[in-house]
């Protein structure tokens, strides 16, 4: 698996720009963009460290533990590698990738999720928009509630969260008065209510 990984590598386009691997009889570690590669001839380990060598330094939120997958075929783990590239290198993808881990690990759970970039005029340029992501079918803590919400990633490292009705008329909408993806995990675990209506915040 091992050579057959470095040739996957050598064809991507731009590798050359960053290439830097060290191979041992059983081993190899590649460096890709801010993207760590440690492969065996049985698994290939793909997670941004900031205590490795040869990637940008304290990335904020990233970190081995929320960034580390396991493959035993090439082709997937070239996916993610590209993936957690664009993730490292973005910090509107970082925010997106730190959520949903964040999610996650919290149970928050979801039935639906959809992703767009969004903006209005004059800053629609695809460098200036914001990932948006509606989420439907929300259970918190095996808790199911009967709201969805949305949140954008910003290019300026900021959220912006809101609630919804599963059921909306035009433009119902409370905002989360968090902006820190952090801050905005723990308003959404904090709020002990199930219902839309509830909800104490005021309508926008």
């Amino acid at each position: 698996m091992i050579e057959k990984l470095k040739y996957a590598l050598f064809s991507i386009p731009d590798y050359d720009i960053y290439r830097r691997y060290f191979q041992t009889d059983d081993s190899i570690t590649i460096y890709y963009k801010n993207v760590i590669i440690k492969a065996t001839n049985d698994e290939i380990s793909i997670f941004y460290d900031s205590d490795e060598h040869f990637v940008t330094k304290g990335l904020k939120y990233l970190d081995k533990n929320n960034t580390l997958k396991l493959f035993t075929d090439i082709p997937s783990a070239i996916d993610y590698m590209s993936y957690l590239s664009l993730v490292t290198l973005d910090i509107r993808y970082t925010l997106y990738h730190y959520f949903l881990f964040k999610s996650n690990e919290s149970e928050i759970d979801y039935k639906s999720l959809s992703f767009v970039l969004a903006g209005s005029y004059p800053n629609y340029s695809e460098e200036k928009l914001s990932i948006r992501c509606d989420i439907g079918g929300l259970t918190i803590k095996n808790r199911k509630v009967k709201y969805n919400c949305l949140i954008l990633f910003n290019n300026d490292g900021s959220c912006r969260f809101s609630f919804y009705p599963e059921e909306p008329a035009w433009n119902e909408e409370k905002i989360c008065p968090k902006r820190d993806v952090d801050n905005i995990i723990e308003y959404i675990l904090n709020l002990k209510v199930d219902n839309y209506e509830d909800i104490p915040l005021i309508e926008s």
